[in-house]
């Protein structure tokens, strides 16, 4: 089942900053995970929450916090809208009038992705820009990048962060094998796409991965990402 689009966000965004008029309030503030969690909580819209909160905005309203990443979406986006002149003030972020049509906030991400270079560096950003659209909070650490929703943990191991060889799966695994110290904690191995690494993936047992609570990260040529 599709969730919730565009539409939907801007008609509750909307309705508060009328019925916070109504209170004779001056502002409203708004982020993005809490608005995400009452518009779409069975689905992974974080992006377009995101693009519905730029989009109200109007001159003079505030960014109080950014998302993490350069992604621009993320569960900490916080927006204060101001309820005065919202008639006569201009859009904070107007479409374009002139040449092609503005692109959307996932076209230019979409596109951003598939520009990327296959090397280390833009595997671990393409990871992070991941987790912030699925509304995961992240630190990236040493050797790993560790994330966090609500009372989840999620530690991922993306291959190559330090420089120099890159190693196998089952090499990468036992080494991640090492750090595990907590049962409730899901861990995974980030990889640029490739057939050896399914095939090394689907030659551990099932009864291992479950048992580890592991899986492997994949992202592909043009910036797509699966986990398995």
């Amino acid at each position: 089942m599709k969730g919730p689009g565009i539409k939907d966000y801007l008609e509750v965004l909307s309705s508060k900053k009328m019925e916070a008029v109504k209170n004779n309030k001056e502002f409203i503030e708004v982020n993005s995970k809490a608005l995400h969690a009452l518009v779409s909580p069975q689905h992974a819209t974080m992006p377009t929450c995101c693009q519905a909160i730029y989009k109200l905005m109007l001159q003079g309203d505030e960014i109080l916090q950014r998302p993490k990443g350069n992604t621009g979406f993320g569960s900490h986006l916080t927006v204060r809208f101001y309820l005065h002149d919202m008639d006569t003030r201009e859009r904070m972020f107007p479409n374009k009038k002139r040449g092609r049509p503005a692109k959307s906030e996932e076209e230019k991400l979409a596109a951003k992705k598939a520009k990327m270079k296959r090397n280390t560096e833009d595997l671990c950003n393409l990871i992070k820009g991941w987790l912030s659209e699925h509304g995961w909070e992240y630190e990236e650490n040493k050797e790993f990048i560790e994330a966090h929703a609500d009372d989840k943990r999620w530690v991922i191991n993306v291959q190559g962060i330090k420089r120099g060889r890159k190693q196998t799966l089952p090499v990468k695994l036992s080494e991640v094998i090492k750090h595990i110290d907590d049962v409730n904690t899901h861990y995974s191995i980030a990889f640029n796409d490739s057939l050896a690494y399914r095939r090394q993936w689907n030659e551990i047992p099932e009864v291992v991965k479950n048992t580890l609570h592991m899986s492997v990260i994949l992202a592909d040529k043009k910036g797509n990402i699966v986990e398995i």
